[in-house]
Formats: structure tokens, C-alpha cells, sequence
């Protein structure tokens, strides 16, 4: 745990201390209620006065032993995770309310179920029933049932989320909910149990009475709580069923055809007001100055879940406006510049961008915010994958944000704050648990703990990253006027949903893959970037915003660079055969992948390593696709051919 930079990790992952604390509150409740059974205390108790009192009296006690244990372990958890710094009251936030829901009300819900059982049951039905019910209250059953999602004390990740790290520790009414509900059933439990115990002479006293309503309003006021918590409140675990339930769409979209690439006009400016919306709902107000207009239709790409509320073009109401998939289409008969105003409001599959009750994840390339052009905005990675294009514009232009959910870190700036004004080629919005700074020159963005550890070698991942570029660009015999080397200035580790992401002169890394501390900081991180080098090769190299109808590139394109770089096939074969020869109708999406499938057929004929080599080097150029920075796709692709 010492070597790890998640700060929560220890409580985040205490699942298991949360199902000891339990079962020792139900021993005490045992032995609490054994006492009076076996010296005959209960008959005597039940015969004096103030029955309800003593009885009551016996929760609080218990109540206040669980209140004291969770003082002294906020203490304890706190201190440890501050670690002398100065930001013990943030810490401490998070832990109080997570530590005392998470374990001081389960400690005292199970001391009653277990004191009442104990009290009315043998130990021959009671203990075998204890069990039972310690069992179904444990969070270890990788379970989304509802029912078992009701009776689990603990978040339905007791194992923890490394994804988590920027969320903090977890606490939401839906958690809430899960233990109040049970307190209170317990607690009308306990208070039947008493009056049955006590004999049926006191069911005719007043306070009887008053036990016995308070009880069934107990049992009425918990179902509203059983039923909120019945559904997953856990962040991770929303988030992988968001990506189920998407993934499928998602699938769909990507096969979809694109006839044609279309832009009219170049983006000026664009001001973005981000709304103070609730949960993972996104709404923001965008203007958007275009110049060189011509009197064609003007198209902007907005990803389809998000809705437009209403639109102005240059101040006037405009409804003549098509949306059509995750395209908004305007007619217009004005030349030079053009002022469109909108509003949007809607929600993001994770997969694509992370909007939550307190953090925000929003990339520059892709468009959730509107992009000027008709654009793809999903690429088919075979027919089981996908991945988002890349839609950021090649040029920067000016960007203002602002923010009404709190401070945000942006792209345009190395501060956090609410208002932002730059210039880049796309807007970029990062909410959380993150730190921002100026680190020789680079704007580094992580989660605190991460970068108080990396801080002083951050520059190494810029340069490694320029290196590989530059010796794969050798390797494919590309001339150096096609690539663009400007060194990446921006460094964002953040809860990005693949490993790494290329956009200009940025790059976003995966935070969870950089948790583990090592002692030479420096030979760690050139072995970690050594394992991203192919999905950066294939960041700068294929998914360059350029549109190509290949779904097999980005499938093999890791695959293909191991090949030309060994001279050897690996396992290709096999899983080209597997692949292919299932169905070869249906592995396909778009006609061009054929022409791919024949190379490959090619290259797996191939004998020496030289041929592998080289056959392995002639697709690479083929999927290759510079991004236009200044110089002509056109003149590129010609090359390409007089090379082939």
C-alpha cells in the first residue's frame, strides 16, 4: 500500500474491515443479550420501572462505542493520508462522512439485529441465522441484483476503483440510503422484540403504544430508502453500466457511412458557458464566430446525445435548423462572417466523456462542443471495437470558457479557476480532485498525490514521445516536411477510458496506469512509455482527424509496427485465420478492408525476415494518415504511391 500515490487506497479498498467491524458488533449484541438470559435478568428488568428507557438506553450506549471506535480511525486514517501536509481539513471532508456511514452505522444496525434474534431465538436458529444475515449484508458478492444491492452495508466496489483516484471517497444519498434503511428496520425489529419479551400486560400502556406506532412508521419510513438504494451509487460501477449500455449503439454508429468531408468557413472564436447542472447531465451555452463564410449551408458535428435547445444566427431566432445524427445543418445566404449562438443540453456515454456530480472530463478532439465540418465521429475498429475520431481543428483559434459548477482546469491555462481565454485548436475541461501547474515549461495536470511524485520528471515523457515519432518516421522513409515535431507542452494524467491520447501538442495519459511508485522515477516512467509506444505511434500516425474507410488499421496497427520492427509474423497467423475465415462476410466494414485483408494475406506468405520486414513497412505507409499541419494530404498520399 506504501508504494502506491491513491491516498484513499487503504479505505477505499476496506470492504473487508467493514465485514470484521460487523461481525464483532454482532458478537457484542450476542453477549450483551446472553448476560441478561443467563442470570435472569430480563424477568426482573421487565417487572421495574422505566422499561423503555433502560432499553433505549442500551442502543445509545452501544452508539456511542461505535461513535468512539470511528473517531479514533478518522483520526488515525486522516493523519495518515494528509501525511503532515496542509490540506488535513479536505481529507478530513472526505473520511468523517465516509468512515461513519461506512462502518459506524452498519456497527450499530447489526448490534441490534443481533442483540434482538439473541434475545428471542436459540442459539441452534439464531447464530446459523446471524451468519446468514452477515453474509447478505457483505459487499463480496460481485452481485448487481437489486435486492443484493439493498442489503450490501458497504460501496459495491469493496475492492476498490483505481479509476477513482480524482473522485475522491464516495459518499452519495443513495449510499446513505442503503444503511439508514436497515438501521431503521432493525430498530422497529428491536422494538417488537421488547414488547413481545416484556409480556403482553405492557401492550396496554401507553408507552407500549407509542413503541408499537413508532415501530410501524419505522418499517414505512425505511421502504422509500430500500427502494432509492436498490439501484448501483457506486461511481465505478455506474460507469461500467453506462458502457454496457452504450456499447452496442456505439457499434452501430461506428459502421455508419460517411459520403463526404465538408467544412464552410473557419472557426474565429468560440465561447463556451458551462452550466452548473446536476449529476451527469451537461448543459452549456456556446458562441461561435465564424470567418469566410460562403453562401452554402454550414455544418457543425455535435455528438448526437446532446440536444439543441434552442439556436441564433447573428442574433436572430433560427428553427430551420436539421439535425441530423450528430450533424446540425443550417441553410445560409451570407459571405464573410457569421455568429451562431446555442445552447445544448444532454448526456455523454463515459466512454466518450466523463461528466459527474463533481468531476468533468471533455477532450478537445472530440465534439462535445460544436465542431465546425461535417465529421465521423466514430471509427470502426473491426466489428467488436471502436474509437473516437479525432475532430480537434489543426489551426488554434481563440477559446473562452467559463464555468457556474465550480473551478475547472482547462487546456488555455496553467491555473484552475472559472473563466479561461486562449488560444488552441480545441476546448478541453477537467474537473476534480487534480492539481495544475507549470513544470518547466510543461502544463501538468494530475491528481495530487501523482503529481507531487512525478512532478520532477514529467519533461522525460515529452521527449521519449518526440523520439519514437521521429524514428518511426525514419523507419517509413517519410519526408521530414510531412510531420510536425513541436515539442507537447501539455501533459494531463487524468481518468482517461483508454491509455493514452495524443491531441497536438498535448498529451493525456491514463492516470490509473501510473499509481505504482518505484524508486528510480526516471527508469519508471521511460518503461511505462516504452509499453504506450505503439498506441502513440498510432495517436500521431493514423488517428490524425484525416477520415479513411479502414476498420482493419486500427485494429493491427499496434500489431503491424512489432512485425516490421522484429521480422516476425507472432501469432498473426492464427488469429488472422480465426478471424477471417469465421465468416468473412460479417468481419468486415467497409469494402476498402478488403484490400487490407489481401496485404495481410500477403505478408503471412512470406518466409524470411526481411520479407516480413519489408511487407510489414509497405502497409504501414498505406494506413499511415499525417495530419495536414500546413502541408497537402494530397501531396502526402502521391508520395506514399511513388514510394510504392
Amino acid at each position: 500500500m506504501q508504494d502506491g500515490l491513491d491516498r484513499f487506497s487503504f479505505i477505499r479498498t476496506s470492504g473487508f474491515v467493514m465485514m470484521v467491524l460487523t461481525m464483532l458488533a454482532m458478537c457484542y449484541g450476542v453477549i450483551n443479550a446472553r448476560q441478561e438470559k443467563n442470570e435472569k435478568f430480563d424477568e426482573l428488568i421487565n417487572t421495574l420501572p422505566a422499561f423503555w428507557i433502560r432499553q433505549i438506553s442500551k442502543v445509545f450506549a452501544w452508539s456511542f462505542c461505535s461513535f468512539v471506535y470511528c473517531i479514533i480511525l478518522i483520526m488515525l486514517c486522516t493523519g495518515w493520508i494528509a501525511n503532515g501536509g496542509n490540506e488535513l481539513w479536505k481529507y478530513a471532508l472526505q473520511v468523517i462522512p465516509y468512515i461513519c456511514v461506512n462502518f459506524g452505522i452498519p456497527m450499530i444496525s447489526t448490534w441490534i439485529i443481533a442483540y434482538s434474534i439473541e434475545k428471542i431465538f436459540k442459539p441452534i436458529i439464531g447464530w446459523p441465522l446471524l451468519l446468514l444475515i452477515w453474509y447478505v449484508i457483505s459487499p463480496f458478492k460481485n452481485n448487481l441484483d437489486s435486492t443484493l444491492i439493498i442489503l450490501s452495508q458497504f460501496v459495491e466496489e469493496p475492492h476498490g476503483n483505481q479509476s477513482l483516484v480524482h473522485y475522491g471517497l464516495e459518499m452519495n444519498m443513495g449510499l446513505l440510503s442503503r444503511k439508514l434503511w436497515l438501521l431503521m428496520f432493525s430498530m422497529s425489529g428491536y422494538i417488537f422484540v421488547n414488547l413481545f419479551s416484556s409480556g403482553t400486560t405492557t401492550f396496554k400502556n401507553a408507552k407500549a403504544k407509542i413503541a408499537g406506532v413508532t415501530a410501524i412508521l419505522l418499517i414505512i419510513g425505511s421502504v422509500p430508502l430500500a427502494v432509492v438504494s436498490s439501484k448501483p451509487h457506486s461511481q465505478g460501477v455506474i460507469w461500467n453500466l453506462n458502457n454496457r449500455r452504450w456499447r452496442g449503439e456505439l457499434l452501430e454508429q461506428a459502421k455508419e457511412k460517411l459520403e463526404s468531408e465538408y467544412s464552410n468557413g473557419q472557426m474565429k472564436l468560440l465561447h463556451l458557458e458551462i452550466g452548473d447542472s446536476k449529476g451527469d447531465l451537461l448543459e452549456y451555452y456556446a458562441k461561435i464566430n465564424i470567418d469566410n463564410v460562403t453562401k452554402d449551408s454550414i455544418i457543425f458535428t455535435l455528438y448526437r446525445s446532446l440536444d439543441v435547445i434552442d439556436l441564433k444566427v447573428n442574433g436572430l431566432e433560427y428553427s430551420k435548423y436539421i439535425r441530423d445524427g450528430d450533424w446540425i445543418i443550417l441553410e445560409n445566404n451570407i459571405e464573410g462572417e457569421v455568429e451562431i449562438e446555442i445552447n445544448v443540453s444532454g448526456r455523454l456515454p463515459y466512454l466518450l466523456g466523463e461528466v459527474t456530480d463533481r468531476t468533468m472530463l471533455l477532450m478537445p478532439d472530440f465534439p462535445w462542443y460544436p465542431v465546425l465540418g461535417k465529421h465521423k465521429t466514430i471509427l470502426p475498429v473491426l466489428t467488436d471495437d471502436f474509437l473516437p475520431n479525432s475532430l480537434a481543428r489543426e489551426k488554434p483559434y481563440e477559446i473562452i470558457v467559463k464555468s457556474y459548477r465550480g473551478n475547472i482546469i482547462t487546456n488555455l491555462s496553467c491555473d484552475s479557476g472559472t473563466e479561461f481565454n486562449g488560444q488552441a485548436t480545441g476546448p478541453a475541461v477537467i474537473q476534480g480532485d487534480y492539481k495544475s501547474g507549470n513544470i518547466e515549461g510543461i502544463h501538468f495536470v494530475a491528481p495530487p498525490s501523482i503529481y507531487g511524485f512525478y512532478k520532477e520528471s514529467i519533461n522525460k515523457i515529452p521527449s521519449l514521445f518526440i523520439e519514437y515519432k521521429r524514428d518511426f518516421k525514419d523507419s517509413l522513409g517519410i519526408e521530414e516536411s510531412y510531420c510536425s515535431y513541436n515539442k507537447y507542452n501539455q501533459v494531463f494524467l487524468v481518468n482517461l477510458s483508454k491509455s493514452v491520447c495524443i491531441n497536438q501538442d498535448a498529451v493525456y495519459l491514463n492516470y490509473s496506469s501510473w499509481l505504482s511508485a518505484s524508486p528510480d522515477i526516471a527508469d519508471d516512467i521511460r518503461i511505462r512509455c516504452e509499453s504506450l509506444r505503439p498506441i502513440v505511434l498510432m495517436e500521431c500516425f493514423w488517428r490524425t482527424g484525416l477520415y479513411m474507410e479502414s476498420s482493419i488499421a486500427p485494429a493491427l496497427f499496434h500489431t503491424m509496427i512489432e512485425i516490421a520492427e522484429t521480422g516476425e509474423k507472432g501469432d498473426l497467423e492464427e488469429y488472422f485465420i480465426q478471424w477471417w475465415e469465421e465468416d468473412d462476410e460479417k468481419q468486415i466494414v467497409w469494402e476498402n478492408d478488403l484490400n487490407d485483408v489481401y496485404e495481410i494475406e500477403r505478408l503471412i506468405k512470406a518466409e524470411s525476415k526481411e520479407e516480413i520486414s519489408k511487407i510489414a513497412y509497405e502497409i504501414l505507409r498505406k494506413w499511415v494518415t499525417v495530419n495536414n499541419l500546413g502541408d497537402s494530404i494530397d501531396s502526402l498520399s502521391s508520395s506514399f504511391k511513388s514510394e510504392e
